[in-house]
């Protein structure tokens, strides 16, 4: 592309990047918590003392949100790292600024290492960046680039939920004055749009809504929340409506959903309670699907809890677990080591059990972390019943755990599984009944301890490919109960 045609591109964009963040209103200096957590996780997850969001106009950039770092929020953006960021639609690393041409040197307050992935609006227009920074030359890990990225696309996110609640302010507006454009519009908006009167009946919903739930657009008109969802849903859906218009304030609420191929949804809705052109009181509602979003965040906070478990373990020396009072992974390995070497010398056998809670995600999902905390003590309080004084039962990690078995033959582990299944079957579960899945090896003179290790996982893979709720013995002659 020519020079000129380049440079004209790029002051289109500008402009673009201008009127966008004009409309939203995000060029105040002004903190915003949402802004701010995510600045600080990205340090966190990084490992940098420097962190920002920017975000551009034609002429400045803004430092809206910040850790590490004090000082004036804005500067010319032709001083600025994050136009590169932008204009290069993509993540930008820059492991030493002296080393890169196009800086030649430390920029802005002595900055050597940078890098930032794009902010982008529901159109892709690229408005700022996130970016993380270190006074010297550095380098981030794959693993930290995809967190910076992820953490990237949560505040483009944010930005682009405000040009959606924008929209839908001036939508409502437009509803004022020509109701045919209205409906118009809000039939090819991305988000489920209804309107309901005082008493919470249905007077008008999108095309959106009406193709998910496989209905023509009037068949619903006139119902409410009790003929559509079952008791529970429909009362907390009343009050959340009362509220909102008792408020004369715009109210968000978050709700879990059964769809009707069986998969579990979450909507985030926005109630604005208005008045119609006869002057009575209605509801307008804006629900978003936010079931992806809430994926991503909770594999952040997968990887959040995995970098916080890996830094507890190089800095701890306990040898149990704190959640269910077992040896913890740790404590099994020397135990393991120093029983293998027991077994090869006294020539005595050695079993190890293999256990894993069957769907435990789900448990999580239904009834909440802290209930499938509550299930891993349980089980541990199980295998402790059930062990036998020189048994070494373990937390493995999350929902699976280990018993190593000394002095044990193939008949005995599998006794002992047996026994495991009988009281978990037994157990008095508080939501659900929980099983779990078991694999058995059998220590042989020609293992080490990771063969033990790796063929009673094997023996668990087959029991959970089995159907669960059973348990495998590797070299037992293939048995499987």
């Amino acid at each position: 592309m020519p020079i000129a045609q380049t440079d004209t591109a790029l002051l289109q964009a500008a402009r673009r990047r201008s009127e966008i963040l004009r409309q939203l209103g995000l060029m105040e200096e002004v903190d915003e918590r949402e802004f701010d957590e995510l600045v600080e996780l990205a340090a966190a997850l990084c490992g940098k003392a420097l962190s920002a969001m920017t975000l551009l106009d034609e002429e400045t950039q803004l430092i809206k949100a910040r850790m590490g770092f004090q000082g004036a929020r804005t500067m010319p953006v032709r001083e600025s790292i994050c136009q590169y960021t932008i204009q290069s639609k993509q993540l930008l690393v820059v492991e030493d600024t002296v080393e890169d041409a196009r800086f030649g040197g430390p920029v802005g307050g002595g900055i050597r290492f940078y890098a930032g992935t794009p902010l982008t609006t529901i159109d892709g227009t690229a408005v700022g960046a996130l970016c993380v920074m270190d006074t010297a030359p550095s380098a981030l890990t794959p693993q930290q680039l995809r967190a910076l990225e992820v953490l990237g696309r949560q505040l483009s996110n944010r930005i682009q939920l405000r040009e959606r609640a924008r929209s839908m302010a001036d939508l409502l507006e437009e509803r004022e004055r020509a109701r045919e454009m209205f409906v118009t519009i809000l039939n090819n908006v991305p988000a489920e749009i209804y309107l309901k009167d005082e008493d919470g009946r249905l007077r008008f919903y999108n095309r959106k809504l009406a193709d998910r739930f496989a209905i023509n657009e009037t068949a619903w008109l006139g119902k409410t929340s009790r003929d559509l969802w079952d008791e529970e849903t429909a009362e907390r859906v009343f009050q959340e409506d009362r509220a909102a218009l008792q408020s004369g304030k715009p109210q968000e609420t978050f709700l879990d959903l059964k769809e009707a191929d069986g998969r579990q949804s979450y909507w985030r809705t926005t109630k604005a309670p208005c008045r119609d052109s006869n002057g009575d009181p209605v509801l307008a509602c804006c629900s978003v699907d936010l079931t992806e979003q809430r994926e991503r965040e909770q594999h952040l906070r997968d990887v959040q809890e995995e970098l916080e478990e890996a830094n507890r373990k190089l800095s701890s020396l306990a040898l149990t677990d704190a959640l269910t009072g077992l040896w913890n992974r740790r404590a099994f390995d020397s135990r393991l080591e120093t029983a293998v070497i027991a077994a090869q010398r006294s020539k005595e056998p050695l079993a190890l059990m293999l256990l894993d809670v069957d769907h435990f995600k789900r448990v999580n999902d239904r009834f909440g972390h802290p209930y499938g905390d509550e299930v891993l003590r349980n089980v541990a309080t199980i295998l402790n019943r059930t062990n036998r004084a020189d048994e070494a039962a373990c937390r493995f990690g999350g929902e699976e755990f280990a018993v190593l078995m000394p002095r044990t033959d193939a008949q005995g582990a599998v006794a002992l599984a047996g026994r495991i299944r009988e009281a978990m079957h037994a157990f008095h579960w508080e939501k659900e009944p929980v099983t779990i899945s078991m694999g058995i090896a059998v220590w042989t003179d020609n293992w080490s301890s990771d063969d033990l290790v790796d063929n009673a996982d094997a023996a668990l893979y087959r029991s959970k490919k089995g159907g669960r709720d059973q348990f495998t013995c590797y070299n037992c002659e293939e048995q499987t109960v």
